[in-house]
């Protein structure tokens, strides 16, 4: 933040609306927050002493090489990705990139590619909080944003599907598209966005499109949090 936008707005907690130093979030929440662990590198779905899971020991080829999470979807985080996504509190990206970058180790990629939403849900809400994420990450980190993946089928809401409601949901859900892709034939390493992962149908689904063009891309996949 500027100095002067600092002076003329200084930031107060999301939370408590008291004032803070930096973050527009105490830094009492981020201490207080459950670290999303245990989990399968790879995928992200819970696994004993972070191991890699049996499905992806069995996954030939493997869809995503790793998956980053920063914190358990639960108390104030999930009442502010609740603001961020239904309420059209898009400030809240701003905060969302940061954690990100503060909490995770990422690896180096070409691109960053947000999950898409289908043109009816985009229209509905007015914007892709994928996408609003990955922008603020993109400016930060000088990466730039692959858009190439589409999502031409509309899908059930996930909420309240199971994992294999949810995978037959999503199955041929994504696509890439042809317009552009020559310049996916060009990035050999890319990070999928998506602000809150459930059973991780939808990163694995979007994978698969991805991998179906460009079979030789390695995938990793960026999130705030993470269902348990």
């Amino acid at each position: 933040m500027h100095w002067l936008e600092k002076w003329l707005f200084p930031p107060c907690c999301v939370v408590t609306s008291a004032p803070t130093d930096h973050l527009d979030l105490d830094p009492k929440f981020v201490q207080q927050w459950q670290r999303y662990g245990d989990a399968c590198p790879c995928c992200g779905t819970h696994s004993p002493q972070g191991k890699i899971c049996r499905s992806c020991q069995q996954a030939s080829p493997r869809l995503i090489e790793q998956t980053h999470i920063a914190f358990a979807f639960r108390g104030e985080l999930r009442q502010l990705v609740h603001q961020f996504k239904y309420h059209q509190q898009l400030h809240l990206s701003r905060l969302f990139a940061t954690l990100i970058q503060q909490q995770l180790q990422l690896n180096p990629v070409d691109a960053l590619v947000p999950i898409p939403l289908h043109p009816s849900r985009l229209a509905q809400r007015g914007y892709n909080q994928a996408y609003e994420i990955a922008r603020i990450l993109s400016k930060d980190l000088g990466i730039p944003i692959y858009q190439g993946l589409i999502r031409p089928q509309a899908t059930t809401s996930q909420t309240r599907l199971g994992r294999t409601q949810r995978q037959h949901n999503l199955s041929h859900a994504f696509a890439i598209n042809p317009k552009v892709e020559a310049g996916l034939l060009k990035l050999h390493r890319v990070a999928l966005i998506d602000d809150v992962i459930t059973t991780g149908a939808t990163l694995q689904a979007a994978a698969q499109s991805l991998k179906a063009a460009h079979p030789t891309l390695e995938i990793h996949a960026w999130a705030l949090a993470k269902t348990r």
